[in-house]
Formats: structure tokens, sequence, C-alpha cells
């Protein structure tokens, strides 16, 4: 009988979104609730599918498994990056969940993925070939093996892509059955394939015309569309229906059904087919007529006998080949109606036409330092690997050949710095969109700005105005905007920051931080050397010194910075070069004349000893900005907020007779008994959390501030109480295990409480860590149901859970003992 080998492959991908000048993800407010739409899509799907929930028919978990465990998958680089930084548990899981494929398949779940997630075959041969090495040096460091396979950008492929996998040791890659032109088995005669009109469940074998060959699967386009587009994660057994539609009995042969899909599919494009995925795999793992299995798997187990030839040019997500990147094709995501892509071509010339001067540029200037520009290019993915760079100089140094003088180090380290932001400009999302201004557009602009910048400083060439000059041939569809060059100054250039920007940041800061003698800001180093504040009315002056360092590209200075705040958001900064004398004298000058001028003249005295430019509060990185501005409205806030509460005391009996009689409740009314009771419940809640009182008292109180509300028709802010909630959770579920009764009782009362009063809370984390420590739940059974049954744990699937966990340990211990 014939096999059936069942490949699920998930591509995980998200754009690298880091602003180029911090190195970290700014707030990004269409992803609210959550910061960003990393944060978002890893709470949506990384971090679900790494503890998936498979549950009984009353929607009561019975288990929690790991779906990468049974998938094959590939995750980018730079989205690895942001997670291990991140969301560090998921990572793990990922990780933990490759090394154990190994171990139970001799081939692991995971393969590599292409650096930045460029379109290879439209890049030059030397950018792919560093493309892939990085992409397979990363894997390597991450996965502590190397990768067999390799994920291409959108599928993009061609054979001078392939011949690179080749040279690099790759042994297979995934494609579209779209890609494929013509099928033939050994030694037959080639037969059309165009269309997908060939059998997909087998690998192939493409002759690289060189005299190597590489190996190819082929996914099942239908089925991957049914699940990605269609209706194929209704269920799991629906899913599992749609999969077995791609075997066929009357094959002659071992089959091996590919089917590759987005891996956001699973729990953020379709909300719940994290759950839907793990019922499914439980199904398929209890048959015995079909196998899953990895590609590197599947590729031991059926070696190619097929050959195929390719489309050149072609992907999964355009089916004019790769134009969606480089002209108006049709293809886009996004738009609206009317809109057109007539910008992507100027848009790739443009950024064709600046890496090239960039390259030039590089191979001049590094050439006086490195041994190998190129090569020293290649390995810089061992730097990136270190986001605090401690190894830097010895890696200049190392390509270099010889010590290198300060100054060197840091033209080096900026020139490698201007060619890793030159192949991230390249990143597909860039184009993908309907819109030149789009925040994926804008994202690759940011990274030409900070090649452009790093440029300028390595060898002072200015290549920015011919950029925005090839720019403006990109029309945009907002009218307003115009065309790239308006958007690029418009959306990018107010993003360029100098690394006197980022000290003005550490200054302005400063004055509602208390920074340490040496603290580390994003990717920079900031030592303060000295600082006086001072205070006259409502205004507050502070002057410093501050050195600050790039940790990327070892850049320093040494600068005195000034500060005055007027009141509110009025805050004016400058900053100059630091001299012992001249700080000294300024010093005195300005804070002797502090309390004895008026502000209008303090500004002018700080503009005299301060003559560049000034730095406010818009100068602020943006998730510091509204930080900071939520301080600066704190003060007023809490003041409005206690003439809220007098004014709704003194007017309760009022509006309680105005809602007897049915009488409309003024708006300003309105408000006071929101924020009023908001205000209750909350300090309520947080009394809860410290510890203050206890659930009991903490219930009668909150059951009362809600029908209080319900009775005035005033509306409790859940926001604003489901933090200390969150808490008093989390604290209960430590003490849980460690066998306290009270804490199981405890946790059923506050979690019955959250449902009474509308709360939602998420207990997603709450389950994992009962599920993984359910040996340490030593409590009484029917204590321990009543905690199961309050975290929607199925009752006796928890015990059997906790049994069975320390019989294992015991066991483990008992063989140790040995």
């Amino acid at each position: 009988m014939n096999r059936r080998l069942l490949c699920l492959h998930g591509h995980f991908y998200q754009p690298p979104r880091e602003n180029p000048w911090i190195e970290e993800v700014e707030v990004q407010d269409p992803a609210a609730p959550f910061h960003d739409w990393n944060e978002r899509i890893a709470a949506e799907c990384y971090g679900p599918n790494a503890a998936a929930r498979l549950k009984n028919d009353a929607g009561y978990i019975k288990d929690i498994v790991n779906n990468y465990r049974h998938i094959s998958f590939n995750f980018g680089p730079t989205l690895l990056a942001w997670m291990q930084r991140r969301a560090p548990e998921t990572y793990r899981r990922i990780l933990e969940a490759d090394a154990e494929s190994v171990r139970r398949r001799q081939h692991g779940n995971a393969i590599a993925q292409a650096y930045a997630h460029a379109i290879l075959p439209l890049a030059n041969e030397r950018d792919r070939r560093t493309q892939i090495r990085w992409g397979l040096y990363d894997f390597r460091r991450r996965f502590g093996r190397a990768a067999e396979g390799m994920w291409l950008p959108e599928t993009a492929a061609d054979l001078a892509t392939l011949r690179v996998l080749a040279d690099e040791g790759v042994r297979f890659t995934v494609l579209s059955p779209y890609q494929a032109l013509h099928v033939r088995a050994n030694g037959g005669e080639w037969e059309d394939a165009r269309n997908a009109q060939f059998d997909p469940t087998v690998p192939y074998r493409v002759d690289l015309r060189d005299g190597r060959e590489i190996a190819v699967f082929f996914y099942d386009g239908p089925i991957a569309r049914g699940i990605a587009f269609g209706e194929g994660l209704a269920s799991g057994d629906e899913l599992v229906q749609r999969l077995e539609q791609g075997f066929n009995d009357a094959r002659a042969h071992d089959e091996v059904l590919t089917v590759a899909v987005d891996g956001e599919t699973f729990g953020h494009h379709k909300k719940g087919g994290d759950e839907v995925l793990a019922a499914a795999l439980r199904h398929l793992q209890q048959r015995e007529d079909v196998q899953l299995v990895n590609l590197a798997q599947a590729l031991a187990a059926s070696p190619p006998e097929r050959e195929v030839e390719i489309a050149e040019g072609s992907s999964w997500s355009c089916m004019h080949g790769i134009e969606r990147w480089r002209s108006d094709c049709g293809c886009n995501t996004g738009g609206q109606p009317g809109w057109h892509q007539k910008w992507r071509g100027p848009l790739r010339a443009a950024l064709d036409g600046l890496h090239d001067r960039l390259a030039t540029l590089y191979e001049r200037e590094a050439a006086r330092l490195f041994r190998d520009p190129w090569r020293a290019r290649d390995e810089m993915i061992e730097l990136l690997l270190e986001p605090e760079r401690r190894r830097a100089v010895e890696f200049v140094e190392r390509q270099a050949g010889r010590a290198l003088e300060e100054r060197e180090r840091v033209t080096a380290l900026n020139l490698l710095e201007m060619q890793r932001h030159s192949l991230l400009m390249y990143t597909s999302c860039g184009w993908f969109f309907a819109e030149i201004s789009g925040i994926e557009t804008v994202q690759i602009l940011k990274y030409a700005a900070r090649a452009l910048q790093l440029a300028r400083e390595v060898s002072g060439a200015d290549l920015e105005p011919g950029f925005v000059e090839a720019l403006a041939h990109a029309p945009s569809n907002v009218p307003e905007l115009g065309n790239g060059a308006r958007v690029y100054e418009a959306l990018v250039k107010p993003s360029v920051v100098s690394l006197e920007g980022v000290a003005a940041h550490c200054a302005i800061a400063g004055l509602f931080d208390e920074y340490g003698k040496a603290d580390q800001f994003f990717c920079y180093d900031v030592a303060l050397r000295g600082r006086r504040r001072e205070k006259a009315g409502s205004a507050t002056l502070a002057m410093s010194r501050l050195e600050i360092r790039s940790q990327l590209t070892h850049e320093r200075r040494d600068l005195t910075a000034c500060v005055l705040h007027f009141s509110g958001s009025d805050i004016r900064c400058g900053l100059r070069p630091y001299d012992a004398q001249a700080h000294a004298e300024a010093e005195k000058k300005l804070f002797g004349r502090f309390a004895a001028l008026s502000l209008a003249q303090m500004v002018r005295e700080i503009d005299r000893e301060f003559p560049g430019r000034d730095y406010t509060l818009r100068d602020l990185f943006l998730d510091e900005r509204r930080r900071l501005a939520g301080q600066l409205l704190d003060e007023t806030m809490r003041r409005y907020e206690d003439d809220y509460l007098q004014i709704y005391e003194s007017n309760r009996r009022l509006i309680d007779f105005l809602r007897e009689i049915d009488s409309p409740v003024p708006r300003p009314l309105q408000v006071a008994s929101d924020v009023a009771l908001t205000h209750q419940a909350q300090q309520c809640a947080r009394a809860l959390a410290e510890e203050k009182v206890d659930l009991a008292f903490a219930q009668t109180e909150l059951l009362g501030v809600a029908q209080t509300a319900r009775r005035l028709g005033a509306r409790i802010e859940h926001g604003a109480i489901a933090g200390p909630f969150h808490e008093v959770l989390h604290r209960l579920v430590e003490r849980l295990l460690t066998g306290s009764r009270e804490a199981a009782a405890q946790l059923a009362g506050v979690l019955e409480l959250a449902a009474r009063l509308g709360i939602h809370l998420d207990l997603w984390e709450a389950q994992n860590r009962v599920w993984e420590a359910a040996d340490e739940l030593r409590i009484d059974a029917d204590f321990l149901a009543r905690a199961a049954k309050a975290l929607w744990f199925d009752e006796r699937t928890l015990a059997v859970r906790a049994q069975a966990r320390r019989a294992a340990h015991a066991a483990a211990e008992a063989a140790a003992a040995l």
C-alpha cells in the first residue's frame, strides 16, 4: 500500500518595523489595543500556536499543545529577533518544537528564510547571496543546526536564486504549483504543467544547468486557498476533510501532500485558527493511514524522481510573476476604488539608483579598511545577532587584519550599517500594498533615509537630493501628498535623528525621570556626568553634561544640554559640545539670573549660550513623547477628577431624582457620575490587588458601585479596573501552585466577580502556568476542581495531568538515583 505523507507548512513573517534610529518598534495605533502589529499578531497567532487549546464540547480545555511540534514552519529572521526580546516564552517554545522534531524525526520542522524578505530574483547577485547567507547563519545560531531547506520570500524564484541556494548547501525549497512550466519522469518527455496541471504530491528536482540540482516541493493550491481565504478553518473536522481531498487512490506512488499558507492564518487572519489547527493535528496523529511529516523528513522518505522546469521570475502572490514588486500589474491589497500602483516602478528605480551609489561609495571607502569589503558585509550577520554589538571592535579589526584607530572603527561600523539599511530598504512589503504612503512603504523609505544619513557621515556625499528627485516620479493616490518626494518629506524626514537629537531626548526626559550615571537608552549608551536643576515658580531649569555613544556605530558625543520647562508641554532644549570652562560659566550665569529674569528673558539668554537649533517635546521619539505627555497630563487630570468627584457628590441626589422621573441627566452630570464611580471601583480594585482588603469586602463594594452605576445610568470604565484584577489573578495562581486551598477558592471567587462586573480577563498566561506546573498542584480534589473550572479547564483532565506529571518526575528522580 502506498504511503500518505502530509506536511502542513506555515510561513510566519512580519516585515521589520523597527525605527532605524533606535532599533525598536514604535507604537502603531491601528494595532490597538496592542502596542504594535508585532505584539498584536504575537498575541493572536504566534503565542497561541505555541500553546493551542484543545477543548471539549462545553468549551473547557482538555489539552494544551504546541502546534509547532507537528507542522513544518519558517519564521522571518527579523521577526525572531523581535520575538527573542519581546515574546521570549513563545520564542523558546518555537525553538523547543524544532529540537523535539529533530529527536523524533531525525529532521527538524523549521526551515530558514532569506533575511530581509527581499524579492531575490530582482536583487543583484551580491545582494541575493548576502540575503541567503544572513538567513542561513541566523537560523544556525538560533536553532543550533544547519538548515536543510529555505523559504524564498513570496516564493519568488528563478534559476539564479536556486543556484545560490545550492551553493550555500540548501537542499530544497517550496513553490506554488503555478510556478511550474513543465514536468517529466526520469528519461521521459516533458509535459505541460502550466495552471498547476500536474501531480503536486511528489517532490521534484530542478536542473540548475551547471551539473547540479535542487529539490522543490509544490504545495496544493486549491487546499491552501481554501484554508487561507475560504472556510477551510471552520472546524478541525472541516480542515481534515479538506486535506484528505489532496490524496488520490489512483496515484501509483507514495504521496507527499504539502499544504503551505501564511502562518498568520492560524489565529490572526482567522480567529481561532490555532485551535482548529490543533484539533485537526490531533485527529491526524491518531490516523494510521496518514503520517504527519516535515519537509526534510519527506525528502528523505521520498527522494525526487521527477524533474520540473519553473517559470523564471515567478511567485505565489502575483499572477504576473514578480511584477507586483516593480510595476502596476493590477495585484494589490488594501486599496480604494480607482487607485493605481504606478508608483511601484519609479520607487524601485529610485531605490536601485540609490543602492548602486551606496555600493560604489561602500566599495571605495571600505577598501581602505577591510581586506574584503563584501565578505565583511556577508559576515556582518555575526554582529546583528548581538543587539548591543559587544564584539564590534573585534569584528571590524578581524575584517581589517589590523588594529584600527577609534575614528576608523566608527567609519567601518557606519559603512556596514549603511549596507544593512540598503538591504532592508528592499523588504517586499514596501511594494505589496496599494499606496506609496502606506506604513510598509514609508518604513522602507526610512531605511533609505538612514542609509543616506550614514553615507553623508562617512564620506560627506549628499545623495539625498538625487534620491528625492527620483521619488518625485512615483505618483501617490493621495492628492495632498502628490508623489513619493512629498511622501518622503512629510512622513520620513521628520523621523531622521542625529546623535544630538538622541541627547536632547535624554535631556528632556531627564526632567521627568531620574537617569542613573550610566544608562542604556534604546541602542545608545548614555552617561550623565553632572546635572543641576532648579525651580522658580512654575518653571524648571536644568543643565547637564551628557556623553552619548551609539552601540551600533560607536559614534559618540560629549555635550552640554540646557532644558527650560515653562509649564505644561512647553519645553525647550539647547545643546552644544561640552567644554568645561564654558559649561561652568554658562551654569553660573543662567542659574544666577533664573529667579530674577522673566521667562522671555531667560529664553533669550539660553539662545545666546546655545545658538543651535531648539528641541521640544515634538522631537522626542513617539513612545517617549506620549509617555511624557501622559505624565504632564496626570496632574491636570487628577485636578479635573477631583472636580468631577465634588460635582458628583454635590448632585448625586439630583441625578437619582432625574432618573426616577425619567428625565434626561445633563451631560456634565453624566460625565461626573462616570468619573466618580470609575474612581471608586478603581480604588477598591487597587486595594484588593495590594491586599489591603479581602475578597469578601471588595466584592460587596464593587457590586455596590456597579449597582449604583446601573441605577444612575453611569458607565464604569472596565479597563481601569482590569489591571488590578489581572494582578490578583496571577498572584493567586502562584499561591495555588504552592498548594494553597485558600488560593483555589479565592481564584474562583475573583473570576466569578470579574464576570459579574462584566470585566473580561485574559486567562491565557494563567492557564499556561497552571498547565505547565500541574505537578505542583497538591490540593484536595474538590478545591482543584473548583480552580480548574474557574480557569476553564476540564476538571478531570487537569487532575489526571497533575498525577501523571508527579509520577513522571518521581520516576525520573528514581532513575537518576540508580
